[in-house]
C-alpha cells in the first residue's frame, strides 16, 4: 500500500473508534454534527484506540513500551546518543473530532515506518509517544501523561487524581490494561508535535503549514458572585443587588481587557467567559447568585499578567453591596518554542516548497510540559473552518500528508545535528 494511502486508511479507521454511530468517514462532505468522537482517558473507547495503535506497532516490528502514567512509547534505535521524540495524544473530548491529537500520534508512527522502509540509518534514537489524558475531559486536569513523564506531577499524586465518576487514575489505567510498572528510560533532546491548527488562521491566510513560535499561557479563574435575590416586579432598580448584572460587567471587562492586551503588546491575547450559571434562573426573579469561569490566554507573560491584574482588580471591587469570591484554578506560563527546532521545521518546509507562516498556538498541548525538559517545536496544518473539539472537525488528507512530510524532514534535519 502506498504511504499516502496507508496513513489515510489508518486515520479513517481510528476515527471510527469512539464515534457514537461507529461510522468510518473518509470525506468532509459526509461529516455531520452527529458524528462526534468521544474517548476520554481510561474509558473503553480510549482502550480500543490504544489497542489499535499498539497492534499496528507490533504488526510493523515495533515493541510498544507502556510507562507508569499510561503513556505509550515506540522506539527506533539509533547508533549515537540522544533522543528525538515525536508525539501527541489519543484521547478526545466529549463529542469531539477524529484528528485532534490522534493525527499526530499515527503520523509520527508513519514517519518511523517510512524511515525504516526506506533504509534510513538514524543516528539518534527516534521515539513516538502517545501521551495519556491530554484533554482533561475525564480527570478535570489536562496533560496528565506528559506532566507525569516530565516529573511535573509525581507518580503518587497523578495516580490519586479522580475522574468524573470518582475513579482514581491508577485504577482507571489498570482497568483498561495500560498501566506500566516503570518509567520510560530517557528524556528527549528534541521534541516535535504535529497537530491540526484548531483555528481558522491558516485557512484564512491560505498557508499550508504553520510553524508554532509559542504556546499561549493560561490563567483560569473560578468566580462566585453573591447578590440579593428578589422579586423582579417589586424591587426598585436603585435598590437592587443583581448578581447577573455584576457578572455582565465582569464579562465585558474580560473582553475589553483582552482586546487592550492584544493591541498594547501586539500579540495573541484572548479572554473568554464560556461557563456561567445563574441562580435561581427564573425570568421573574432577580438573580441572587452567579458562578462563572474566566479563561485568560496569551503568548507572552507580560500581556497575560496585564489581563490577570486588570480582571482581579475588578473582582476585588465592591459594587452595590455584591460580594465576589474567586480562586485561580489553573495557571500556566507561555511556552516559547526552540529556535533550533523551528529552524529544522522551516528548512524542511522550504525544501518541500510548501507555503507557511510563523504563528502562536492558542490551545494547550503536551508540548507545554515537554518544552521544559527538551528543545521543542510544533507543526500545524489547516483545520476546515477553524473547527476543533467538535464533530465537524476536519483536515483534508492532502494537508495531513504535507504536514507528515514536513515532520519527516524536520526529524532528519535534527538527526544530522
Amino acid at each position: 500500500m502506498e504511504n499516502r494511502e496507508r496513513i489515510r486508511e489508518i486515520l479513517i479507521e481510528q476515527g471510527s473508534i469512539g464515534r457514537e454511530n461507529g461510522k468510518k468517514i473518509s470525506r468532509y462532505i459526509d461529516l455531520t454534527a452527529d458524528d462526534g468522537v468521544t474517548r476520554p482517558a481510561g474509558t473503553d473507547p480510549d482502550k480500543k484506540t490504544r489497542d489499535y495503535f499498539t497492534e499496528l506497532c507490533r504488526k510493523n516490528g515495533f515493541d510498544p513500551f507502556v510507562d507508569v502514567f499510561g503513556n505509550i512509547f515506540v522506539t527506533l534505535q539509533g547508533t549515537d546518543p540522544g533522543i528525538i521524540m515525536m508525539g501527541s495524544h489519543l484521547d478526545s473530548v466529549v463529542h469531539g473530532g477524529m484528528f485532534d491529537g490522534a493525527m499526530g500520534v499515527f503520523s509520527s508512527l508513519e514517519v518511523l515506518l517510512r524511515l525504516k522502509e526506506s533504509g534510513y540509518k538514524n543516528k539518534k534514537t527516534l521515539v513516538v509517544a502517545a501521551f495519556t489524558g491530554e484533554e482533561g475531559s475525564a480527570f478535570h486536569q489536562p496533560m496528565l501523561g506528559s506532566n507525569g513523564f516530565t516529573g511535573n506531577i509525581s507518580r503518587e499524586k497523578l495516580w490519586a487524581i479522580k475522574n468524573r465518576d470518582g475513579v482514581d487514575f491508577k485504577s482507571a489505567m489498570q482497568r483498561i490494561e495500560y498501566l506500566g510498572d516503570s518509567e520510560f528510560p530517557g528524556k528527549p533532546e528534541y521534541y516535535l508535535e504535529y497537530h491540526i491548527e484548531q483555528g481558522p488562521v491558516l485557512e484564512e491566510k491560505k498557508k499550508q503549514i504553520g510553524i508554532v513560535t509559542s504556546i499561549t499561557g493560561q490563567c483560569v479563574l473560578s468566580v462566585e458572585i453573591n447578590g440579593i435575590q428578589g422579586h423582579s416586579g417589586t424591587t426598585p432598580m436603585e435598590m437592587r443587588s443583581d448578581a447577573l448584572v455584576r457578572a455582565a460587567e465582569i464579562i465585558e471587562l474580560v473582553d475589553r481587557t483582552a482586546r487592550e492586551a492584544s493591541a498594547k503588546y501586539k500579540n495573541h491575547s484572548v479572554g473568554t467567559v464560556g461557563e456561567l450559571s445563574v441562580d435561581p434562573g427564573r425570568f421573574n426573579v432577580i438573580p441572587g447568585h452567579v458562578s462563572m469561569k474566566i479563561d485568560l490566554r496569551s503568548e507572552h507573560s507580560n500581556s497575560l499578567a496585564y489581563m490577570k491584574k486588570n480582571v482581579i482588580s475588578e473582582l476585588e471591587t465592591t459594587n452595590n453591596g455584591i460580594n465576589i469570591k474567586y480562586t485561580i484554578v489553573a495557571e500556566v506560563e507561555p511556552s516559547i518554542m526552540s529556535t533550533e527546532v523551528m529552524d529544522a521545521i522551516r528548512s524542511s518546509v522550504k525544501s518541500l516548497g510548501f507555503s507557511y507562516m510563523d504563528m502562536p498556538s492558542g490551545a494547550g498541548h503536551d508540548t507545554i510540559p515537554i518544552s521544559k525538559i527538551s528543545k521543542a517545536g510544533m507543526i500545524f496544518v489547516p483545520s476546515i473552518k477553524g473547527l476543533s473539539h467538535a464533530p465537524l472537525e476536519w483536515t483534508d488528507f492532502e494537508d495531513v500528508e504535507r504536514g507528515l512530510e514536513v515532520l519527516e524532514g524536520a526529524v532528519k534535519n535534527l538527526d544530522k545535528k
